[in-house]
């Protein structure tokens, strides 16, 4: 992205749950501009199809957060579509899966 656009991204209010980035922008259209800029960025198609396949990494790269949280901001109905579907198991989130598990404490007798 260049820096003109970045300026109006961040000049943008933060909006948090199911609410349109470009209210007004058809779907369509925003279609065309994504398979553009992927073209512009000599990037291949991503697995999954046009949209999921970012809303995968998404919700991917926010595994450590709250899941409720992350569905929210992303406009999921609900916590199971984001963990069945969207997040996906990735090589550093398994490592620590194995690596740091919890401590657990002994309960007390008596």
């Amino acid at each position: 992205m260049n820096a003109a656009v970045r300026v109006v991204l961040d000049a943008m209010p933060r909006a948090i749950g199911a609410v349109p980035l470009f209210p007004g922008v058809s779907y369509e259209r925003a279609s065309k501009w994504l398979r553009k800029a992927e073209r512009l960025a000599n990037l291949g198609k991503q697995d999954g199809s046009l949209w999921h396949a970012y809303r995968r990494g998404w919700a991917t790269v926010r595994k450590n957060l709250p899941a409720k949280d992350v569905a929210f901001a992303g406009g999921w109905k609900n916590v199971a579509t984001l963990q069945t579907i969207y997040q996906q198991p990735d090589p550093e989130s398994t490592y620590r899966a194995v690596a740091e598990p919890m401590e657990l404490r002994e309960a007390r007798s008596g």
